[in-house]
């Protein structure tokens, strides 16, 4: 018969290492998908909104390139915001504010509200990957810093997949816009409360992380401040290849669905699907990709690791 350890500080010490860490991304993944489920609501619900308001295809444009208007401009204030404040009161605020402006969406009269909250959504959407990155950086070790950050990036992709179908569905069963976009505002903002409430900025101020896990991260993150920094040409490099991917992406993103529905004629629940698959596959490569940056860091040197998937 094993005898208890008389004494649970040691007994916490000696079990195996908490994996705390990972729940923490996965969380980020989740909420980052949810994120994008709402940019994408107003792409796919479109159609019907374009009908009820009557608008041109200019104004359209108008409408949909909005969000990206405030999403562009708070991106630096925001990743300020998060260093400065810390990432969890960062996201715990932001999500309340863009959940709200999503909601707000549903109850919109004219073209003008419908800008006013895409302006919203897109100022406080703005700071999530900035700190979902921080977040990264101080609870993930450096040899999985990739896995873990793609992980949570393809919440983009699959935000969009999903939003498709979400979107779709709740546009059939309530026969509103309206209402599925209070829907999707209001489970952004309990998601949100539910988030803040388990993250942590740092993991020594998280009560679920042993000391074991801590070593971990910590023994990890000492080794590679030994390593040299990335350079300010590569950082360069790295904001250009993000440009151009964020033209392709979002603009597919934006527009797909309204050119599926015109000029391809696909009914609403056709579009849900065909949004679905098409992003589905990017998730998917994006994740792997991840996964593949780490491996090919434990062969080659972190440049030529990354040289190799840039140029592929």
């Amino acid at each position: 018969m094993r005898v208890p350890d008389p004494n649970p500080i040691i007994a916490r010490e000696n079990a195996p290492a908490t994996r705390v860490r990972w729940t923490m991304v996965i969380l980020l993944f989740v909420f980052y998908t949810i994120n994008c489920v709402d940019r994408a609501a107003l792409s796919v619900a479109m159609p019907a909104i374009g009908a009820e308001f009557e608008l041109s295809g200019t104004m359209k444009g108008l409408i949909l390139s909005s969000f990206f208007w405030t999403y562009c401009l708070f991106q630096i204030p925001g990743g300020m915001a998060v260093d400065r404040f810390g990432p969890r009161r960062v996201i715990g605020v932001a999500s309340f504010v863009w959940g709200s402006f999503m909601a707000l969406a549903g109850l919109a009269t004219s073209a003008f509200m419908l800008i006013l909250s895409r302006v919203g959504l897109g100022a406080f959407e703005a700071p999530f990957m900035s700190s979902a990155s921080k977040i990264v950086a101080n609870w993930i070790p450096p040899g999985r810093r990739a896995s873990g950050i793609t992980l949570i990036d393809s919440g983009a992709p699959l935000g969009a997949a999903v939003g498709g179908l979400v979107v779709a569905w709740l546009i059939g069963t309530t026969g509103s816009w309206r209402m599925s976009f209070v829907i999707i505002g209001v489970f952004t903002v309990l998601f949100g409360i539910g988030a803040t409430l388990w993250i942590r900025n740092r993991p020594q101020e998280h009560t679920g992380v042993n000391a074991g896990e801590l070593a971990i991260i910590e023994t990890a993150a000492a080794v590679e401040g030994e390593k040299p920094g990335v350079s300010r040409t590569t950082v360069v490099a790295m904001v250009v290849g993000r440009l151009a991917w964020a033209m392709v992406f979002w603009g597919l993103v934006t527009w797909g669905p309204s050119y599926l529905s015109a000029a391809r004629g696909l009914d609403l629940k056709a579009l849900g699907w065909a949004t679905f698959v098409i992003f589905l596959c990017g998730a998917a490569g994006e994740i792997l990709s991840g996964v593949l940056a780490d491996r090919l860091q434990r062969r080659f040197s972190r440049n030529v690791a990354f040289k190799l998937l840039f140029g592929g």
